[in-house]
């Protein structure tokens, strides 16, 4: 019998790209190396579900390649697996990320920072694996205050390092504080939102919530927002 993992599979090499820059992004963020022949995705089997039908998707138009399923009900989580040895190496090879080393060391292509479209994407992809939009409420001279800001959380420095690259490319104002990005002021709230959106439908079902729900709110994003631009579907 011939072992399958060394039949390498012919895969689709995508050109630079704010598809390819948002997948980055999102494997950066919730992705991982399996082994020497597979890359992971993970995501929440319940939440999630449509989003990593999105991410099979773009890993078919990206390399060409078919996605399994593994679901672990019993924590709630799932992850996507790529069986293929030429991807692994294509994405060690994008992020400089070689085999024993951790995501502390990746080391983004050139091309992704000449491009507007490009950091656009890449923001994206990791905002969808590693960000949340939240509701900041508060009282103030017994008036009650509802914001909406976005965090980015994650433990590696030099990932954070890149996203607030990007971030001051796009001129989008933000504060580091620890593992976690926020955007606070409402302009760029709005801005982040037209400019970058997300293609998780869970980060835009609690955008709805929050943009709906007006209870006690006497400042926030209104007018506009209820239908946030998505970022470019496959």
């Amino acid at each position: 019998m011939i072992n399958n993992y060394k039949r390498r599979k012919k895969i689709t090499y995508p050109r630079p790209s704010e598809k390819l820059a948002e997948f980055l992004g999102l494997f950066l963020g919730d992705g991982s190396f399996r082994n020497r022949y597979q890359i992971t995705i993970s995501y929440n089997h319940i939440s999630e579900v449509p989003y990593s039908e999105y991410v099979e998707k773009l890993v078919l138009e990206l390399f060409g390649l078919k996605s399994a399923r593994r679901i672990r009900k019993k924590y709630g989580s799932a992850e996507l697996v790529i069986t293929s040895s030429n991807l692994v190496d294509f994405l060690r090879k994008t992020t400089a990320i070689s085999e024993g080393t951790s995501k502390n060391k990746t080391i983004l292509p050139e091309w992704l920072f000449r491009s507007k479209k490009c950091q656009i994407g890449f923001v994206r992809g990791f905002f969808d694996a590693e960000g949340c939009i939240y509701k900041h409420r508060y009282f103030s001279n017994n008036k009650r205050y509802a914001y909406i800001k976005i965090a980015i959380t994650n433990y590696c420095a030099k990932l954070l390092a890149t996203l607030s690259q990007c971030f001051n490319n796009l001129k989008i104002h933000y504060r580091n504080y620890n593992n976690r990005i926020h955007i606070y002021s409402q302009e760029d709230v709005r801005q982040f939102l037209n400019l970058i959106g997300t293609n998780n439908t869970k980060k835009l079902s609690r955008l709805a919530v929050f943009v709906t729900d007006r209870r006690g709110t006497q400042a926030g994003l209104r007018g506009g927002l209820a239908k946030p631009v998505v970022g470019s579907n496959p």
